[in-house]
């Protein structure tokens, strides 16, 4: 290896070790209310729990370690992985894992499919799934092309658009073909909400623009068919996710470079675009979901107040977009468990009722958690069904989210300096 391979290879494994650390660091401290590791632990861990979690979770991540409760299910063959080579030009590392945890109610003829986000590999499943409770039951995880551990390949990067929507229809055959289920639950975090939603879109389409590329990849009318019904049988969701690259890329050189930068918008999008698979006038998540007339779909959008990643600004109108189409199954969590990349304890508490309510797997002890403690709950840990008056909720949970933040940053400085003083005085 030459030396400029050895240094990139040094660096993904430390950014990757950083990021890591970053996770678990907010899974273990962000929220000492009920902090979650497959079962219930109450109050915040020591840190000496944490350094475990921290060296348990890499070897998940970098290692694929599987939990005892966890089993290697049906797994790609050699043929597959040609396939994918010749139609992908990667391999797409399609993984199943089979839940045999007692404590869960799997129901192993409705696996979940998980769509990572941007820098990231398809192992973060594994994580959400062994230390924030969110992906009970069986799991299918793949790759993106544009995997990697915090610095991504760049150069096959779209952000959910048409490239990673292929991929992702591909895993759901592959699935159907090898698993034979009767529903499937998808979720997708970040650009995966992205692709979750392009790839429904592209499956409903009516218009023909995207024939060619899915009889390329073997899709058939028939398969099509058969993809959207056991979509629609099954429940999904929406954890932070991307709405709209060009909204987000906007909100995103606003707040962090300036107007200055701001007016220079359209450069940086044409240089990205060039240095980049994406397209401006490519798909976009929130376009799809406006477009699922006729769909029966039961969707969990959850929110984080203070999401500098893909920003707030359309969290309100994606709700109401799906929400137009499916009034009686279109779910909103909110939370400030920590932005983007959050503890997923708000997520956590209100996702095992959803699945329940829907025929997926889930984790009773949640459900009846929930239950008993519905009516004193505060709005970031409730199942919730605004409809019209979203919106506004949405803008209300968010000024309070603010308005409590500041008092706790200024009540920690007060308290910093309190003890300054007193190791002055002493």
């Amino acid at each position: 290896m030459n030396v400029s391979g050895y240094i990139k290879q040094s660096a993904l494994v430390i950014g990757g070790f950083l990021s890591l650390l970053c996770v678990v660091g907010v899974i273990a401290y962000h929220d000492s209310r009920i902090i979650k590791r497959n079962r219930h632990v109450t109050g915040a861990p020591s840190k000496k729990d944490a350094m475990r979690w921290l060296f348990e979770g890499a070897g998940i991540y970098f290692f694929n370690r599987y939990h005892p409760t966890w089993k290697h299910g049906v797994q790609e063959t050699y043929d597959d992985q040609r396939e994918q080579s010749q139609l992908f030009h990667y391999r797409l590392q399609i993984e199943h894992i089979t839940d045999t945890d007692p404590k869960i109610q799997t129901n192993h003829k409705r696996p979940t499919i998980y769509f990572h986000g941007w820098g990231d590999i398809k192992n973060s499943a594994k994580l959400l799934k062994a230390f924030c409770d969110v992906l009970p039951g069986d799991i299918v995880t793949f790759h993106f092309r544009d995997r990697g551990v915090i610095i991504p390949k760049i150069r096959f990067a779209n952000l959910g658009q048409l490239p990673d929507v292929l991929s992702a229809i591909y895993t759901l055959k592959w699935t159907v073909e090898k698993l034979q289920p009767e529903a499937i639950d998808l979720f997708g975090y970040s650009r995966g909400g992205a692709t979750l939603l392009n790839t429904i879109a592209v499956l409903n389409d009516t218009t023909g623009i995207f024939d060619a590329e899915l009889s390329r990849i073997g899709i058939s009318n028939i398969m099509r068919k058969q993809l959207l019904l056991l979509i629609q049988k099954g429940c999904h969701v929406l954890n932070c996710p991307l709405t709209d690259m060009n909204v987000t890329m906007n909100e995103f050189i606003k707040h962090k470079m300036g107007s200055f930068a701001q007016r220079k918008m359209p450069f940086l999008m044409k240089t990205f675009e060039k240095l980049t698979h994406y397209k401006s006038t490519g798909l976009q998540g929130i376009a799809s979901a406006q477009a699922f007339s006729g769909l029966t779909l039961n969707m969990l959008l959850h929110f984080q107040h203070h999401d500098t990643i893909v920003s707030n600004a359309n969290d309100a109108r994606l709700y109401e977009a799906l929400y137009q189409h499916n009034p009686k199954s279109t779910f909103l969590v909110l939370g400030n468990d920590g932005g983007h990349i959050h503890s997923h304890g708000a997520l956590a508490h209100t996702l095992h009722t959803f699945k329940k309510q829907f025929g997926g797997s889930y984790d009773p002890e949640y459900v009846l958690q929930y239950k008993a403690t519905k009516h004193i709950l505060p709005i970031a840990q409730q199942l919730l069904c605004p409809g019209e008056n979203a919106r506004s909720l949405i803008d209300e949970y968010y000024a309070q989210c603010t308005t409590c933040n500041t008092k706790k940053k200024r009540s920690s400085k007060e308290f910093k300096t309190n003890q300054l003083v007193q190791v002055i005085e002493e």
